[in-house]
């Protein structure tokens, strides 16, 4: 079968609302289409991708190259701020001539099926959780004519139109099964999608994803898709699709996704002893949950390229950390940041305002502890409270995402306000936040060898119109 698989696009004025940082986008390829392209591909089918989010083209641009394609079946992953946009796509298709099935995966559908097929009129089926066996098996199903009702993990239409929600499908266990992402579908892959010089040290780079899965359990986050417990890819399969990268692509430094790369300590020294051995070249940069830290981890990760470290802090007052189930505390960050510091890694706190129970005193304190913690970068958002996540389930009236916000709901925008706070006082304590942070000299001192290149200066350049807009934003 020919297969389109389509990644929609998003507005920058759904993504950022009133801050003003389009100039600063950066696109990573959308890494789950492209492992389910690449199992297609594996099973004789022959999939082309179209990613609506990168390449910038209209509505009407976009439709008419996939009808021009004829595929016999069409794949659209779409995210909550994205799902609408998704639906648009289909009702198009569908209005000027397409009759193959239209299919509906990602994190959105997968938390809210039943609600995302009443009000996505236009999509056929939907996909819920890992996408690569329940997708193949479904085409297979709906090529030969045969029923999908005991498929696992789909969710459609009943002759009623009432949605019907198949048995779920157990994760799978042996993620080596799976080919490598299908970059080479990709036009003009990696130089197509520019990564930032935050992210990234040296271009051409990649992201990448060594693992599915996270046994944590924070209150705003979601793990529907890949569930909470923890799987990997092998040392050797992670190793291998490094290298392909590598020789494929020239790829010069890798941006590690995962939520939890530094959890399992074997595989990661086995990673990290490949890369020494083989002798890459590689610089790369890594997410990490506090707890994963520890002193022989920064040594080894640093000897094999590593850079950069991403550390999801959320806030600087122990009450909310325990109330948001972050399973960390002020003085454990602390012992983090400085071990990070330690073995000569640069490292970036990530920080969310708003989450119930916050106060201008919680506010002061967060600000205060990023301002204390020895961070090379701090990025602040706002709480999102994402369909399918433990606290939308307990959230007040006012924090209910219907279909109606759907496409609002990102992290820059302020879309739920705690009893007690006022929408004005979260985007002061932010203005206020970053001025403090970046305005200080020992920051700017810190991050003058980062902007010496000319791909730096430029960015630096860029990145100052940027805060200055952010500081200084009103709405």
């Amino acid at each position: 079968m020919k297969v389109a698989l389509i990644n929609p696009p998003t507005s920058h004025e759904q993504i950022y609302g009133d801050w003003d940082l389009s100039s600063l986008d950066t696109y990573t390829p959308p890494l789950g289409l492209l492992h389910i392209a690449g199992f297609l591909k594996q099973n004789k089918h022959q999939p082309f991708i179209l990613d609506l989010a990168a390449v910038g083209w209209s509505l009407d641009k976009g439709v008419r190259h996939v009808l021009a394609q004829e595929p016999d079946a069409v794949g659209l992953s779409a995210m909550t701020i994205n799902s609408l946009n998704a639906n648009t796509i289909a009702r198009e298709l569908k209005k000027r001539g397409l009759t193959a099935p239209v299919i509906l995966g990602g994190a959105h559908v997968t938390a809210v099926p039943v609600d995302t097929l009443r009000v996505l009129e236009s999509i056929d089926y939907a996909v819920l959780g890992e996408g690569e066996v329940t997708f193949l098996e479904l085409l297979q199903r709906l090529d030969a004519g045969q029923p999908i009702d005991d498929v696992k993990g789909i969710a459609w239409r009943d002759q009623t139109g009432s949605v019907v929600i198949n048995a779920t499908r157990p994760p799978i266990q042996d993620l080596d099964m799976l080919p490598f992402p299908a970059w080479e579908l990709l036009p003009g892959f990696p130089g197509s999608y520019p990564s930032s010089l935050l992210e990234s040290k040296r271009l051409p780079a990649a992201g990448i994803m060594t693992s599915r899965g996270c046994p944590y359990h924070c209150t705003f986050c979601d793990h529907r898709v890949f569930g909470s417990r923890l799987r990997h890819f092998s040392a050797e399969y992670t190793l291998s699709m490094i290298r392909h990268l590598v020789q494929a692509y020239g790829i010069r430094d890798l941006m590690v996704l995962d939520d939890n790369f530094l959890i399992n300590k074997k595989k990661l020294f086995e990673v990290c002893d490949g890369l020494i051995g083989e002798k890459l070249d590689l610089t790369w940069y890594c997410i990490a949950h506090v707890q994963s830290i520890s002193p022989d981890r920064m040594t080894k990760i640093k000897k094999a390229g590593c850079w950069f470290i991403e550390v999801g802090i959320e806030s600087g007052n122990d009450e909310i950390l325990k109330q948001i189930k972050k399973n960390t505390n002020k003085a454990e960050i602390r012992r983090a940041v400085r071990m990070i510091k330690e073995a000569g890694l640069r490292v970036k706190g990530n920080f969310i305002f708003g989450f119930p129970g916050e106060t201008p005193e919680t506010l002061e304190e967060t600000i205060d502890f990023a301002l204390e913690l020895n961070l090379d970068y701090f990025q602040q958002s706002y709480l999102t409270v994402w369909p399918g996540c433990e606290m939308a389930d307990r959230a007040p009236a006012e924090a209910k995402n219907t279909e109606d916000s759907w496409g609002k709901l990102a992290h820059q925008r302020i879309t739920f306000v705690p009893e007690g706070l006022t929408k004005e006082e979260l985007l002061q304590a932010s203005r206020a936040a970053f001025r403090r942070f970046y305005l200080r000299p020992r920051t700017i001192i810190n991050l003058l060898p980062t902007f010496t290149s000319t791909r730096g200066i430029r960015f630096a350049l860029t990145a100052l119109v940027v805060f200055l807009k952010t500081i200084f934003r009103r709405k």
